[in-house]
């Protein structure tokens, strides 16, 4: 493989799981087991792609912004 010099990330390998013809991909996602129950494989113009799916980005707890108190406070002894 030629070293073309583009350092940059692709897409079609960084973000896939498995990118091939479809008896690879299936064989990937099968390989899986249960964690391959919610991935999808789909067709694009480069073969077939075993993608995960995408959630957006949600905080677990409500953030909560309030005044520094004092009782957060360690008191030095210098």
């Amino acid at each position: 493989m030629k070293n073309s010099g583009n350092k940059k990330r692709d897409k079609k390998w960084t973000e896939r799981i498995a990118v091939g013809d479809m008896d690879f991909v299936i064989a990937t996602k099968a390989k899986h087991g249960a964690k391959g129950i919610g991935r999808k494989v789909i067709e694009s113009n480069i073969g077939f792609e075993l993608k995960e799916p995408q959630e957006p980005y949600m905080p677990v707890f409500d953030p909560k912004k309030g005044p520094l108190s004092p009782n957060n406070a360690y008191l030095l002894d210098v």
